[in-house]
């Protein structure tokens, strides 16, 4: 289909007009914006602020040795330096961080499985009573997923 068509009487060439292509008259104008209340240019959010506030560089003094780091390695370097001089709460930071990179050595905790609390049966009772018999019970869905062993040692069906 061709932008240009002409019209029955001549009277010259419109653009066309469906979806995507509005009207000529109802388009933005050159300069104007399709959400005036919107985001202000140039305004930051909190995640910008504060990961150019980490990258900005600082000089430290080691010893005899002046280094130039970033604001992030430095507060790394400081938590560690204040670890090994025996200081709890930045040992207790530390083993978090690490915990939280995978670099302890340990392998990940494991996730406990709670049982269902009487609150919570009842409140399931409710919802399948309201919903009727197309969901499955939750004690059904229970024993699909972890059969329990008879003292012969053969699972229940």
């Amino acid at each position: 289909m061709s932008d240009i068509s002409n019209r029955p009487n001549n009277d010259g060439p419109t653009l066309a007009v469906g979806y995507g292509r509005p009207p000529v008259h109802t388009r933005f104008k050159k300069g104007q914006s399709g959400n005036p209340k919107g985001r202000r240019k140039g305004q930051r959010n909190i995640h910008t602020v504060v990961d150019e506030a980490l990258r900005q560089r600082i000089t430290i003094r080691e010893g005899d040795r002046i280094r130039s780091l970033t604001k992030l390695d430095g507060v790394i370097v400081t938590m560690v330096n204040g670890a090994l001089k025996g200081d709890a709460k930045a040992l207790a930071s530390l083993i978090t961080i690490l915990r939280a990179l995978g670099m302890t050595g340990e392998p990940p905790a494991a996730t406990n499985h709670e049982s269902f609390t009487a609150d919570d049966e009842s409140l399931i009772a409710d919802f399948l009573q309201r919903r009727g018999s197309e969901i499955q019970q939750p004690t059904e869905i229970e024993n699909q997923r972890w059969p329990t062993t008879a003292s012969d040692g053969s699972a229940k069906p």
